[in-house]
This record gives structure tokens, sequence and C-alpha cells, in this order.
């Protein structure tokens, strides 16, 4: 088939390992019950998109930037108040929304909201795996605390495991996995690649290890799976993998009623 040739399967690797970090983080989401903020977030990434569109320079620094403004943002009001995140984060989800389509330009506009498979570049794929890796392995070092710190941050205060800095890291990490997974999934979507393999492999899972596993194996088959339909129908990449989440969450959750 034509699609699949060197830059394609480069692409596919690059999708994958960004779901692999994507996913991996998504398990602390739902550990956290911050479903609403991972979806919010990729879109809050839109004007970014559109000011570095506007200014000639590649979509992933402005909605890098974005990203984690939000992020931070949402980091000291939580730590400082008693609004949960998904207030704070839904509070500018709209305006965010309304700002990035006026901002960025129609023809660019479904690209950044689904995706385009076939407008990532050679050095894009490869930033996105190394990215990807780092995001990874950064986040399976600091898992152990990072979960000690969700389920019993009161424990994590009394042995000194500094809560508060781990889910800021945790929330950078985060961030970064968004924007590298914009150009490919899209910002109406990248929200749910974190969501659906976490919210999957729950029904799987017996322990948070297995959670773990079962979350960012999914998140790598749905998104391969994804991106091999999109490149084989022309289909934008962005909803091919999101309805290939979809898909596996279904069989999860007969697999669980079962």
């Amino acid at each position: 088939m034509e699609f699949l040739n060197h830059q394609f399967y480069l692409i596919l690797f690059s999708g994958i390992f960004t779901a692999l970090a994507a996913s991996f983080l998504g398990t602390f989401v739902i550990v956290k019950r911050m479903a609403l903020v991972g979806d919010v977030l990729s879109h809050v990434a839109l004007p970014g998109i559109g000011l570095a569109l506007l200014i000639h320079i590649d979509p992933f620094y402005g909605a890098a930037v974005f990203l984690l403004i939000a992020v931070v943002g949402t980091w000291l009001i939580e730590t400082r108040t008693a609004l949960p995140p998904d207030a704070v984060i839904g509070a500018f989800f709209t305006a965010a929304l309304a700002l990035g389509v006026l901002l960025v330009p129609d023809q660019e506009l479904f690209e950044s909201m689904f995706g385009n498979l076939f407008a990532i570049k050679f050095g894009d794929a490869v930033f996105m795996i190394v990215a990807a890796a780092i995001i990874f392995i950064l986040t399976l070092i600091i898992s152990r605390r990072l979960a000690l710190s969700i389920v019993a941050p009161d424990l994590a205060k009394s042995i000194d495991a500094k809560p508060n800095a781990f889910y800021l890291f945790f929330l950078l990490l985060f961030a970064l996995s968004i924007a590298l997974g914009i150009k490919l999934i899209g910002s109406l979507l990248m929200g749910a690649l974190t969501i659906l393999p976490a919210v999957s492999a729950r029904n799987f899972a017996r322990s948070l290890k297995s959670f773990l596993t079962f979350s960012a194996i999914l998140g790598i088959l749905m998104t391969g799976l994804g991106i091999i339909i999109s490149g084989a129908f022309r289909f934008p990449p962005g909803p091919a993998v999101i309805l290939s989440g979809i898909a596996f969450f279904i069989i999860s959750f007969i697999f669980k009623r079962v």
C-alpha cells in the first residue's frame, strides 16, 4: 500500500511513543479524578497554536507555553484554595476555545483540532519519539511517590514526600504529553488519548501495577490501530485513534461484566 513507507512507519512509532507517555500519565489522572481536566487542557492549547501560526513558529511551542501556564495556574489555585481542579480549568475552557478559533487561520483550524497524519515531518516524528520517551521515563521514576501523594497526601506530608511538588511535576509532564500529541491527534481529541486507555485498563486491572501496564498497552494498541486506519483511508488521525479507543473500552466493559 502507498502509505506503508519509511516515513509512515516513523510516524506510527512516534504516535505509539506519544500514546505510551500519555496513557501512562492517564492512570494518575483517573486515580486523581481529573478526567475532565485532561480533556479540557487539550483545548486550552488551541490559542497557543493560533499565536504560533501567526508568528510563524512550530505550533508545538505555542501549545506547550499555554498548557504550562494553565497547569501552573491550576496547581497554584488548587493548592491555595478549596476549588477542585476541574472547576478551575472548566472556567477557562470556553474562553480558550473561542480565542483559539479566532486566532487559528481557517485552513489550519481543522488540522489543529483533529490532527493531520501526513503533515508530520521527519524531524517532528523524531522529536516526538525522543520527548515521549523522556516523559515516560520521568513518570516511571516518580510513579511511586506520585501514587502516594495522590492516594494518601497526608501520609506523604508526614514522611516529607513533598506531595505538592510531585503533583506539580506530574501536571507539567501531563501538559507536555498533551502538547506533544496535538499534531497527530489534534487539540480537541488529545485529552481523550490520556483518558480512554486508563478507563479501559481499570476494567482489567487488579492492582496499581497492572493498571499502569494495561493502560500503556491499550494506549499503544488504540493509537497504532487508529494511525493505520487513518493512513489506509486518509481519515483524520484524531477521530480514528479515539474511535479505536472507544472500541477497546467497550471490549473492556464487556469483559468486566462477564
